[in-house]
């Protein structure tokens, strides 16, 4: 049996973890570095929406149980108006791959955890506390250099660091994030505020005023509320849930009772930024996943989707040419490129839809919106559902034994 390279991974988000397990099932040796400190990684972020493409995936992980037991499953998505009237009804359980999961909705620090505690079960080594300060390609190895002047040393290297990605900006062909011109304001509720379950629930109003809110567990609910803002604005400390309040101030239904149902520390403030589309992922023995690679605007909810994705297919392309991860990283990203810029293109379309803002014309734009929608509706939404073929299929029992960790 061909040995297996030692993957080096930086960033332990949704996507680095989800390598890390991947690949650790394969039989990779696997070394994480993550800038926060110890569980810091748990308590970041509001709610997700996990759809049945990603659902799929980790599953064949090994995962189902464990976020089923913390997890609302989705049976469908809505967008209503201001006024509480429904514009898209979208049937998305009906709209999943045949033998795939549902969908769900969850705490993003409750996926976290069950990520990692799979990891460190599976004898990933995760190391926190390390912030990743660039790194070195040598030909035959790679070197990942940390704060410090600590360095780890390995065979291949994911970046897997987010929208503002070190890794990112050593690679060929790398551009700063664009601002999308809105900002929001989440949080988390203690109550539902008549969200109906198993349903991500989107509102839009003028203005281009709009968000979404989705069960989480426990009876509480994460909502979102965005609006067109210049970047780097701030808030008054304490007045975040006023200023969300006031933007759902016309509203009828859910939007005003969950911001109010929601304590002002548990509220954020977040300009929303995405990445310039790049033609190169990688380059040697370096690749790139997730957001560093590809962050997009939030309309979708395929964020962390995509991230699962990435790792999915990475760990299989490398477990499919363990002798030649360099010609694995470059198929993983061919593969990767098409299926993101497909999703990629979809979630533009979405959020440059036209609104109306006039008061006497929204009426008839709302009719008109829910007369339009199901044009392409089912196509869209089977095709963001689908999991990815992999050419090596998942293992579900991750290898547990691993060499110790070489970085000093």
């Amino acid at each position: 049996m061909t040995a297996r390279p030692t993957v080096l991974i930086a960033g332990a988000g949704v996507g680095g973890l989800t390598a890390a397990l991947a690949l650790r099932g394969y039989g990779f040796p696997v070394r994480l570095y993550e800038r926060r400190s110890g569980r810091a990684i748990e308590t970041g972020g509001t709610g997700l929406n996990l759809w049945s493409n990603a659902t799929t995936l980790l599953a064949r992980l090994g995962l189902g149980e464990r976020l089923a037991a913390s997890t609302t499953r989705i049976e469908r998505g809505q967008v209503v108006s201001e006024r509480n009237v429904p514009m898209v009804r979208i049937p998305v359980q009906r709209y999943t791959a045949p033998g795939s999961s549902p969908g769900v909705t969850l705490a993003r620090g409750e996926l976290v955890r069950v990520l990692l505690e799979a990891c460190e079960a599976a004898g990933a080594d995760v190391v926190f506390g390390r912030t990743v300060t660039g790194h070195r390609d040598e030909g035959d190895r790679v070197r990942l250099l940390l704060d410090g002047g600590a360095e780890a040393e390995g065979d291949v290297l994911l970046g897997a660091d987010g929208i503002r990605s070190r890794t990112a900006a050593q690679v060929p062909g790398d551009a700063e994030p664009v601002y999308s011109g809105v900002t929001t304001y989440r949080g988390v509720s203690d109550g539902s505020g008549g969200v109906p379950p198993e349903t991500v629930h989107f509102f839009q109003g003028p203005g281009g005023v709009n968000g979404g809110a989705w069960h989480v567990g426990r009876g509480r609910v994460a909502w979102t509320v965005g609006h067109f803002a210049p970047a780097g604005g701030r808030d008054e400390p304490g007045t975040l849930r006023e200023r969300a309040l006031g933007l759902v101030e016309g509203f009828t239904g859910p939007p005003r009772a969950i911001v109010a149902d929601t304590p002002e520390e548990r509220i954020i403030r977040t300009d929303l930024y995405h990445r310039p589309w790049r033609e190169t992922w990688g380059a040697g023995r370096v690749t790139l996943l997730g957001d560093a690679a590809h962050a997009m605007p939030t309309v979708l909810g395929q964020g962390a989707c995509q991230a699962i994705e990435d790792a999915a297919v990475l760990a299989g392309e490398l477990a499919a040419s363990p002798a030649d991860p360099v010609a694995a990283l470059r198929s993983y990203e061919r593969v990767r490129k098409e299926r993101v810029a497909w999703v990629r293109d979809r979630v533009f379309k979405v959020g440059g839809a036209p609104r109306v803002d006039h008061p006497l014309l929204r009426p008839l734009f709302v009719r008109l919106t829910r007369l339009l929608a199901v044009r392409g509706q089912e196509e869209m939404w089977r095709g963001l559902q689908r999991p990815p073929h992999l050419p090596v299929p998942l293992p579900a029992r991750p290898a547990r034994n691993q060499p110790p960790s070489t970085h000093r």
